[in-house]
Formats: C-alpha cells, sequence, structure tokens
C-alpha cells in the first residue's frame, strides 16, 4: 500500500536540502561523560577494574540556525536547525566531529505519514500490536490523497490545494516551515533513518561477519555502540526535542481537520461507522514508533556489550595468570576498556529515551516506561549511586568469598575464579539500577522488524485462497541481470550463482520471524547474452527492458519496481578472485567482512544528467544511478529500507563511497573508514600519475581509466 501512496508524491530529494548554506553555530548541547576507576585497599591483587559513565545532561543552550537566502522582505525565506558543530560527550565526539557530509534530516521521517495511512487501515502499529480504536473505511483510503475541497460536505470543504498527506508531508520537508527539518552529518542521520524504520544499527550477523568481538577491533566496535549514543545525543538536544514536537502537533492539527471532515462525510452518507479519531491514532502509531526506535538500540546496545565484555573478562584471566600484572601495559589496556563498556551501558541507560510530554493526546503514565517515560530521570543521572552500591557488593563478595574458603582477614582471595567474580559485579550492578531508571523489564528483545510484519501479513492475506499446491501469482522479489560473460565458463557461473544465493540468504540471526520470511524472498535471473543485450552497454539496456517488464502482468506483482540487480565483470571477481580481499598492512586494520561478494544495485529510474564542460571530468563522489553492495546486505538492509522508502540508492551510496571499491557495506565509523581513505588516497596518487601519462599518449584510454576509477574498480 506504501507504493501505492507514494506514486501519488514526489521523493525527497535530500541532497537538495543539503545544499542549504549554514553558518558556524555554537555547540547545541553541552554534555559529558566520565570515566573514573575506582580502586579499594581490598582490590590490591585485582587491577583498577571499573568505572562510572556520568550520563550526558542536555543544557538549554539557544540555537541557531541555517539561512536560505533572504526574500523580497528582507527575512529569511528559510532557517532551520544546525547541528554540525556540535561537539557532543567524551565518548561521542568522534562522530559529531565526523560530520562532513552533511544532510537536512526531517525530524520525523517523512515516510511515515504513508505507513500511518497502512496503520489506520489494518489496525496494525509498529511494535506488532493491534490498536483498539476504530480504524479507516477502504473506501476512505483515497480522500486522504484529495484536497477537502473535493469530496467533503460544509463546512468542511475548505479551498483546499494540497491533500491530507501532503500537508503532512510539507510539514516535515518544507524548509519554510522551520521546526521540520536540521541539518546534521549523514553519518548520524543514516542510524536515525535505520532505527526509525525497525532495523538494527548492525545485523548481528554482520557484527560477527565483521570479527567486532576481536580485541584487535574493539576501537572500531567502541564507535559502532557510541554511534547509536550520539543519534540520542542528538534527538534530545532542547531545541531538537521541541521542533519534533511542534512539527508532530502541527500534522495532529491537519489530521484533526481531517477527522471532522471524515466523521461529517460519514454521516452525510448516512453510515454506521463509528467516529474516527485521527489525532488519537496518529499519537498512538508514532509512540510506537518510538517504542520500537528505543527497545531495538537499547537491547542491541546490551548484546553487544555482553558479547564484547565477555572476550574482554577471557583477556583479564590471560594477563593475571603473567608475572607484574597490576602494572602491565596488557592490564592498562584491559583497565581502559573495561570501563569504556561501563561507560557505554550507563549512557544507553540513560540517554536512549525519547519524551512525548507535549504531544497532542500523549497521557503521561503513572509509571516508568522504558525509552519514553521516566519523571525522575534527571535526578536518577545525578544520584544512581552506583559506586556506593559497588563497593557495599564487592564488600560482601570478598566477605562471601573469605568464609567458602575458610579465610579469615579482609584481603581478597588471589585466584582467577574470585577475580572474574569480583569483577562481574560492576556489570551486576548496574543491572540492578538500571531497573530503577528503566523498569522492571527495561531491555525485552526487540519487535519483529515492521517490513518483516508487513511482508508476512501481505503473504498471509494474498495466499489464504490459494489452493494445496497452487502456485501463487505474486511474490517478493528482485530481478538480477548476468551481465558478464567472457572469461565465464557455465561451470563456473552455476557455482557462482550458487554461492551468490547462499551469501543472500546469509542474514536473519537474531531477527525475530526472519526464518519465515527467507523463503519467500526470490531472485528472478535475466541472462544479457540471451535477451540479445550489446556486451559494452548491458546495463543501460538491462535498465530500459526492467523499465518494461516491471509493469506487465507476468512482473508487476513478483518484482520490487524501484530497482533491480547485476552481475557485471567486477561483481564476478569479488566472487571469484582472491585477490578482490586486500592484504592489511601491519599498521592497518581492515575487517574482512568489509570485502566481500558483491553485486550491482541499479536505480530504475535513474536519468544521467546531460554533461557540461564542468563535469567532463570523472568525479568519484558524483552519483551514477548504481550502487555496489554486498551480497548479504541485499535481503537484510537494501530491499527493507528501499521498500519502506526510508531510503534510496542515492542516499546510501553516500556510506559507500569511502570505500576502496566504493562497496556499500551498511554503516560506518571512523576508525573503520580512516584506512579506506588512506588506500584511496595512496592509490590515486598513484593512478593521478599514471593517468596524466596516458593523456600524452592515448587521451581515450586516459578516459576510459578515470571512469573505472570513479566506479571503484581501479
Amino acid at each position: 500500500m506504501a507504493a501505492r501512496i507514494s506514486r501519488h508524491l514526489p521523493l525527497l530529494n535530500r541532497r537538495g536540502w543539503a545544499s542549504l548554506p549554514s553558518h558556524a553555530t555554537p555547540r547545541l548541547v553541552n554534555t559529558s561523560a566520565r570515566c573514573g576507576l575506582v580502586t579499594s585497599r581490598n582490590t590490591r591483587n585485582l587491577a583498577p577494574w571499573t568505572g562510572r559513565a556520568t550520563p550526558a545532561k542536555s543544557v538549554a543552550v539557544p540555537l541557531r540556525y541555517a539561512h536560505t537566502d533572504a526574500s523580497s522582505s528582507g527575512r529569511p525565506k528559510a532557517v532551520i536547525a544546525d547541528a554540525t558543530t556540535f561537539k557532543g560527550s567524551n565518548i561521542t565526539e568522534k562522530h559529531w566531529t565526523s560530520q562532513n557530509l552533511p544532510v537536512a534530516d526531517p525530524l520525523i521521517e517523512p515516510q511515515a505519514v504513508l505507513h500511518f495511512l497502512e496503520f489506520i487501515t489494518s489496525g496494525i502499529l509498529p511494535n506488532g500490536k493491534k490498536t483498539a480504536l476504530p480504524l479507516l473505511n477502504p473506501d476512505e483510503f483515497p480522500l486522504f490523497l484529495t484536497p477537502s475541497s473535493q469530496w467533503a460536505p460544509a463546512p468542511f470543504n475548505k479551498d483546499e490545494t494540497l491533500s491530507s498527506v501532503q500537508k503532512a508531508i510539507k510539514r516535515i520537508t518544507d524548509a519554510e516551515e522551520v521546526t521540520g527539518l536540521c541539518l546534521v552529518g549523514q553519518n548520524i542521520q543514516f542510524i536515525k533513518n535505520r532505527l526509525w524504520g525497525g532495523l538494527a544499527p548492525v545485523p548481528a550477523s554482520r557484527w560477527h561477519e565483521k570479527d567486532l568481538n576481536n580485541p584487535d577491533h574493539f576501537a572500531i566496535a567502541q564507535e559502532y555502540l557510541t554511534s547509536v549514543i550520539a543519534v540520542f545525543e542528538y534527538l534530545n538536544n532542547p531545541q531538537i526535542r521541541s521542533n519534533m514536537r511542534d512539527t508532530f502537533n502541527k500534522i495532529s492539527g491537519d489530521f484533526g481537520e481531517m477527522q471532522e471532515a471524515l466523521n461529517a462525510q460519514r454521516k452525510a452518507a448516512g453510515g454506521v461507522s463509528p467516529d474516527l479519531n485521527l489525532t488519537a491514532l496518529w499519537e498512538e502509531y508514532i509512540r510506537s514508533v518510538y517504542e520500537v526506535m528505543t527497545t531495538t538500540a537499547h537491547s542491541w546496545i546490551l548484546a553487544r556489550v555482553t558479547e564484547l565484555r565477555a572476550r574482554t573478562l577471557n583477556s583479564f584471566s590471560e594477563i593475571t595468570a603473567k608475572p607484574n600484572a597490576e602494572e602491565s601495559p596488557e592490564m592498562a589496556i584491559f583497565s581502559q576498556r573495561w570501563s569504556e563498556l561501563l561507560s557505554v551501558t550507563s549512557m544507553a541507560d540513560f540517554n536512549i529515551w525519547i519524551s512525548m510530554e507535549g504531544y497532542n493526546g500523549f497521557k503521561t503514565p503513572t509509571s516508568i516506561v522504558a525509552g519514553l517515560h521516566n519523571p525522575d530521570l534527571q535526578n536518577q543521572a545525578t544520584n544512581s549511586g552506583f559506586s556506593e552500591l559497588l563497593l557495599e557488593r564487592l564488600g560482601q563478595c570478598i566477605k562471601r568469598q573469605n568464609e567458602a574458603a575458610g579465610v579469615s582477614g579482609e584481603g581478597a582471595i588471589d585466584n582467577d575464579a574470585a577475580r572474574r567474580e569480583r569483577l562481574s559485579i560492576s556489570t551486576l550492578v548496574q543491572d540492578e539500577i538500571r531497573e530503577k531508571i528503566r523498569g522492571p523489564k527495561p531491555s525485552p528483545r526487540p519487535p519483529v522488524q515492521p517490513w518483516i510484519q508487513q511482508h508476512l501479513r501481505a503473504y498471509e492475506m494474498l495466499s489464504s485462497g490459494l489452493q494445496p499446491g497452487q502456485e501463487p501469482g505474486f511474490g517478493f522479489g528482485l530481478a538480477i541481470y548476468r551481465a558478464a560473460h567472457r572469461n565465464v565458463s557455465d561451470e563456473q557461473w552455476n557455482k557462482l550463482k550458487q554461492d551468490l544465493e547462499t551469501q543472500f540468504s546469509a542474514w536473519g540471526e537474531e531477527v525475530e520471524r526472519a526464518d519465515e520470511l527467507k523463503p519467500l524472498l526470490k531472485l528472478h535471473w535475466f541472462d544479457c547474452k540471451e535477451l540479445g543485450f550489446d556486451a559494452a552497454n548491458s546495463i543501460t539496456e538491462a535498465r530500459s527492458h526492467f523499465q518494461q517488464i516491471r509493469t506487465s502482468e507476468e512482473w508487476s506483482r513478483k518484482i520490487a519496481p524501484s530497482f533491480f540487480l547485476a552481475i557485471d565483470p567486477m561483481a564476478v571477481g569479488s566472487y571469484t578472485d582472491e585477490n578482490f580481499h586486500p592484504t592489511p598492512t601491519k599498521d592497518e586494520v581492515l575487517l574482512k567482512g568489509d570485502f566481500q561478494g558483491h553485486v550491482l544495485a541499479i536505480d530504475a529510474d535513474f536519468e544521467a544528467p546531460a554533461p557540461t564542460d564542468a563535469s567532463k571530468e570523472a568525479d568519484p563522489t558524483k552519483y551514477t544511478g548504481q550502487m555496489r553492495v554486498l551480497g548479504n546486505l541485499v535481503w537484510s538492509e537494501i530491499y527493507p529500507m528501499l521498500m519502506l522508502q526510508s531510503a534510496n540508492l542515492e542516499t546510501l551510496n553516500m556510506r559507500a563511497r569511502d570505500h576502496p571499491m566504493k562497496v556499500y557495506t551498511g554503516p560506518t565509523v571512523p576508525s573503520q573508514v580512516a584506512p579506506w581513505k588512506e588506500r584511496i588516497a595512496m592509490n590515486g596518487a598513484m593512478m593521478d600519475s599514471f593517468v596524466d601519462y596516458l593523456k600524452e599518449k592515448n587521451p581515450d584510454l586516459a578516459g576510459k581509466v578515470e571512469g573505472m576509477k570513479g566506479q571503484g574498480i581501479l
């Protein structure tokens, strides 16, 4: 249904918004996180082992705005908030200082309006629960896409030119509205966007594939965790929080007018349907979105920290088995890492909230609701009593250990099991305090991802009338074209297809109901050679072919309409050529999960702009209507984000452009990208010299080499 609605609405062009000029602004908020080591005379044989993070606290600092050109009246045409100069807390600052690609972020994602219409038709909330409120009748759905002047009875048939959906989208995306947008780094906006759609920041399968639990990759893993904290620092800035509330309330007001018109129309038609309460439905829907965001983020951080902590604790046993362990560099590294994990956990407990106070229709709960409401959060942040409780529990542990061993005195028993037990007390204390902060069940497993819910509901509904053994005339699929034949035998091709489909299916770990959906996701293969395409122009001809078949009776209900896949020679090499996987240098950290088999994802409706003199030279940052993506991210990330309309290939390509081969690998963090950029710079310097040489000898070849360089092939 979202696809049906989207045909009536233009997609938001975020690159256009990103061109808004910005001015220097002060920090949005003052935040700090203090990480201190706690020691005790009773822990003489245990190295400094714990720390407490002081959660980031927002300070109501006046917020400046980014301006567009002034209007004829002398007033600015638009003013939107600018978060690009915020420095963050000490554990998130790296993400804020890496905002080298600012975009205008819709604080309430525009696709929320489309999915809201789905909700008031189906009644199923993003968290999987069903509303008890009256719903829309099927014949009323088109009225949301039509100005009320064309259908509403008097006095509700105002001289409107916009439908209710268009007005809501305008509230979110129009810079003239002021509150709907904020200029922020695409790195932060991208994680926020994923959470809005119910996707984990990094799926568990990808986390393990990247080997992020490996101590050698601790810095990168830590940055992935803090990237989520940065998102909620952003959303909890007082000005941003106020703007989100104001945008919500404006849309609520518009839906209130729509509600009155619809109820009047129902009465005029003599219907028996109960009155609609669109404002209550809108509040319930957004509250469910916020619940999914905070639950997904918080439970994901706790799950990843638990794994990292276990690996870190293993290293502790190895260190303490050596002489003079307390003063060793290894113990200093361990202490720092253990403290950082405690700090991230504390920040997650105190920061991953989205308050709805002041939202129209929101009823303040009488008890704590994890992620949404805790009336005493600031006081608890100040008075959590972590250190006091920690020392109390530590003393009890030492006493219990001594009694069990028949040892008198206050000294701590010095063996591995005893040391590990004392060390783990810090996490047990955090667990105990968490119940006071987030309630008795603070981090349940995240709900079934909304896109999976939607697909399974659609399959159940559409297949309900099928006879046993009858093939459905619909499906959830992608078209994929073989655009590489040279030097690839049929035997090699069949092996590659098998490897590719296996890799495509390598997702779903810790994703509820993924195993039910995976068999329904299909690849539909087309062969460019058999279709008679020109080998030198196969991608262009594949796009034309796809545009024809996607609306045909045979394929319109079986394949995603906005993009398709292709296997070109570079993609073949990524699966068959061992040289595709780079060998890191001694001082370089390259995650093996970022260099795997990939395919080409192609924007079905992309039209290349006419070349100009200024654009003749290859630009590696320029979007060309296609993007390379790891095969195992197609179903788990690319497909849901494009089908939910939470992203398009152009915005996703921003995350691929720093990769040495211009491949989308999912979210990235500064320490992961740094060695990529160094490789690109080094290769670029060598390639530039080679191109300069070719320009004298063979200008045509020089142009081809520049193009291949821009695509990441060279």
